[in-house]
């Protein structure tokens, strides 16, 4: 019998300053297309990710903490058919549904007691009806799309009402794990709203430890998150200038950070490597470059190229904003692109211009201006400002 489970319809919003609907995933252990994402979107490093991405594109995993559904009741089932849970049923996340041997996994070890936290990462806390936990029964098989019938038909936790949250917008759920269970298995999570119809779906492919090995060590503390990118269009002359300005959150000017270019730094694979150079030494609230996670720490470097490095924000300047000026060695000023006339459901990145009833403006944040939402460029200021 497959299990009857309950969610409501969210949207794939990746900011706003005051949320409407509720988002998220698990973060410990992680979620599948929130792993990838980590991983690097535009390129990342595991084969299955990778694979993901050639079969759904890369806008899901920008979106990783919408994967939802809205049915009546907790019908789960209906709405989330077989071979479909890890996708939540959204065919925008078809590319997690592969059935493969090679998912990135996180090892359980549960404490002296046998317990586990669980931390899910709800970008858009709500009011909560249960969180449900199910794991995949002994024997599944891991090289086809995860079916209802592959999981234990009742969950092996259960949490109602709100669970402890803290600061940084996550859930803390001690849980029992369940017995019997050893080597590769998927958890899989439901997140059930009280105020809506509204559910969440997540895929955790893990694997289970004996007991015998010390817990892993606590996730990486890292201070950085990205809010842009930076993305070459055209070679800039000799004696241009690139400037990032940083604005507080009142929209003050809080950093201006200048770098001078020559015909050959101002190539376009080689500017947004000065720029993050000299920025990455002199800024207090901004990194820019590729980021890197490895042996604990973090790290974030510049690289030549005319795509791959974005901005970050550290944690401690919540709510700055930056701009990216180039001023030409000719005199002239070149802008970000201008696109076309804004709209809804479309998704714009940090610097886009857009034209809105016959005026121009600059994204500050990236999302996607939802059907509906009313999110127009003129109405949210958190989003837009006057070009």
């Amino acid at each position: 019998m497959k299990p009857q489970l309950r969610l409501p319809a969210a949207l794939a919003l990746t900011c706003l300053s005051a949320p409407l609907w509720a988002h998220g995933t698990m973060e410990v252990p992680i979620n599948r297309t929130y792993n990838c994402f980590k991983e690097g979107a535009e390129s990342p490093k595991s084969a299955a990710c990778q694979q993901a991405k050639l079969v759904g594109g890369t806008q899901a995993m920008y979106d990783w903490n919408g994967i939802n559904q809205n049915p009546q009741g907790d019908n789960h089932a209906a709405v989330v058919p077989d071979g479909k849970l890890c996708a939540g049923g959204q065919d925008k996340f078809k590319g997690f549904n592969l059935g493969r041997t090679d998912w990135p996994k996180t090892k359980l070890v549960p404490d002296a007691s046998g317990n586990y936290e669980f931390v899910y990462h709800a970008t858009a806390p709500h009011s909560t009806k249960y969180f449900k936990f199910y794991v995949t029964k002994n024997g599944w098989d891991q090289t086809k799309p995860l079916k209802w019938s592959d999981l234990d038909p009742q969950p092996f936790h259960t949490v109602t009402g709100n669970p402890p949250l803290d600061a940084n917008k996550r859930y803390h759920m001690v849980a029992k794990l369940p017995a019997g269970k050893s080597g590769p298995h998927i958890i899989f999570n439901v997140w059930k709203r009280a105020d809506s119809e509204e559910a969440f779906y997540s895929c955790s492919d893990v694997i289970f430890g004996d007991g015998t090995n010390p817990p892993e060590p606590p996730p990486v503390t890292n201070p950085w998150k990205e809010i842009g990118k930076v993305t070459a269009y055209e070679n800039l002359p000799n004696n241009s200038t690139a400037t990032l300005r940083v604005f507080d959150a009142s929209g003050r000017d809080a950093e201006t950070i200048p770098v001078k270019l020559d015909a050959v730094s101002g190539q376009m694979t080689n500017w947004p490597y000065e720029l993050g150079v000299k920025v990455n030494a002199t800024s207090k609230a901004i990194r820019i470059g590729v980021m890197n996670q490895k042996q604990r720490t973090v790290s974030i470097t510049p690289e030549h190229s005319a795509t791959a490095n974005r901005v970050y924000l550290n944690d401690s300047y919540k709510g700055y904003t930056y701009q990216i000026d180039l001023k030409k060695g000719d005199g002239g000023i070149n802008p970000p692109p201008v696109g076309d006339t804004w709209k809804e459901g479309l998704s714009y990145t940090a610097g886009q211009i857009v034209s809105y009833q016959g005026k121009k403006y600059r994204c500050l944040q990236p999302h996607t201006a939802w059907a509906g939402a009313g999110w127009t460029p003129s109405t949210q200021p958190a989003l837009w400002a006057p070009a």
